[in-house]
């Protein structure tokens, strides 16, 4: 006889219970049918040659119902409760059947060949384009990964990050000559042709320096007169400073010819010239950088601008809908269609797919298999019994139920031939 077929994996371990002790009443219900059916064989042999036939057959049916319940009880428990050597085989070999369940796992499933061929197989590129072209599906995605950034940005360390980006400037700036870039940057200056537009800025500034800083310039030119002076003094001497810069600035801006322009144009050659071949001012400009480097400042300015960063990334995350989220969106989008049209990178997509699965089935598929040694290990050995009872029970009852059948016509062929003998 065969099980029907249908997929017990459906099937919950009630059912399976169920079915179960429906199997064993049936099979055990057989073994009594052919015991019975011997018992009245043998009393009734005189009523004919025939029954001899039908003895046999239920003798040897009998016979075979009853070596087959041994070897399917000898399984999971010791028959009749006696401890006959070689029986109750699952709970007592729990610890190999657990460490050849978790070798078989690794050896047959977790092969890295078998599983790159079925990725291979699964047009990974294909699929996360097509999921990836849906605007709903970037969208959840972007949703994610915006959460996902909020999560670290909370638990980041502050202090670490900080003293992070403080390292990478300085290491950054540190490996930038100093000299030679500010030579660089007057000349592009020079090369443009404006020096007189930045004379006219700086006139500007040194005005509006004067202008805002009244009060402190009048402080510092009464602190250099003698006492004797009038107080009167200083604000005529500020007020004269003030009329020169104004002056100076209006000449600047009314005069392309002003003496001040040859003046500048020629500090300002000057000083790129130094500043990239001159070795005392290169020097020079490598300590003013260093001691920039050392300057509290510079951890300051690191640290306001982590948390600047931070601050902005936060709320943009925190927004549904947000320019960031937006962005995010747009860029699964795109990669989307890049990889619908893209043949190459559809291919490239694939490898990474095909490497990570290697990748991950060397570095995890051993501790895979020994997960599933350890959880087997750790059941109960009732409990590891029941459960392999429970999954393959029912189809053992049909070995009890075809040794049952199968023995009976083996005997009924037996006695014929020893007939025919």
């Amino acid at each position: 006889m065969r099980p029907p077929l249908y997929d017990q994996g459906d099937m919950d371990d009630t059912q399976r219970a169920a079915e179960l002790r429906r199997m064993e009443r049936l099979a055990t219900g057989l073994l009594v049918a052919v015991t019975i059916l011997f018992v009245v064989a043998s009393l009734f042999r005189e009523l004919g040659p025939w029954v001899g036939f039908v003895r046999a057959f239920a003798e040897a049916a009998m016979i075979g119902a009853i070596a087959d319940w041994f070897a399917v009880t000898a399984l999971f428990r010791h028959p009749l409760g006696i401890p006959i050597p070689h029986t109750a085989i699952v709970p007592q070999r729990k610890d190999r059947i657990a460490e050849s369940f978790g070798r078989f796992i690794e050896r047959n499933f977790l092969d890295p060949e078998k599983i790159a061929l079925r990725v291979r197989r699964q047009d990974v590129a294909g699929r996360v384009a097509r999921w990836l072209r849906q605007p709903e599906r970037s969208a959840q995605v972007a949703d994610l990964a915006a959460e996902s950034l909020a999560s670290l940005l909370k638990v980041s360390n502050d202090d670490e990050v900080g003293g992070l980006i403080e390292r990478a400037l300085g290491e950054r700036l540190a490996a930038v000559p100093a000299a030679p870039v500010v030579g660089r940057l007057l000349g592009t200056v020079v090369a443009g042709q404006r020096q007189r537009d930045v004379l006219i800025q700086l006139a500007r500034l040194l005005t509006q320096w004067v202008e805002t800083n009244q009060e402190t310039i009048r402080t510092r030119i009464a602190g250099e007169l003698p006492g004797w002076v009038p107080r009167i003094v200083d604000q005529k001497i500020y007020e004269r400073l003030l009329d020169g810069a104004r002056k100076t600035l209006g000449e600047l801006s009314e005069n392309p010819e002003h003496p001040l322009y040859t003046q500048f144009t020629q500090t300002m050659d000057r000083w790129i010239v130094n500043l990239q071949y001159d070795p005392e001012v290169r020097a020079r400009g490598e300590e003013l950088k260093q001691e920039l480097l050392s300057h509290p400042m510079l951890r300051q300015v690191a640290g306001s601008l982590w948390q600047d960063m931070k601050l902005g990334l936060l709320t943009q995350c925190a927004t549904p809908g947000s320019p960031l989220r937006g962005s995010i969106a747009q860029g699964l989008a795109h990669l989307g269609d890049v990889l619908e049209t893209d043949a190459e990178w559809r291919t490239r997509v694939d490898g990474w797919a095909e490497d990570l699965a290697r990748y991950a089935v060397r570095r995890y598929g051993r501790s895979a298999g020994e997960f599933v040694t350890q959880t087997v290990r750790g059941w109960e050995a009732s409990d590891i019994t029941r459960k392999i009872e429970l999954q393959f029970g029912r189809d053992l009852q049909y070995i009890r139920i075809n040794g049952t059948l199968v023995g009976g016509l083996a005997g009924l062929v037996i006695y014929s031939v020893s007939l025919l003998l």
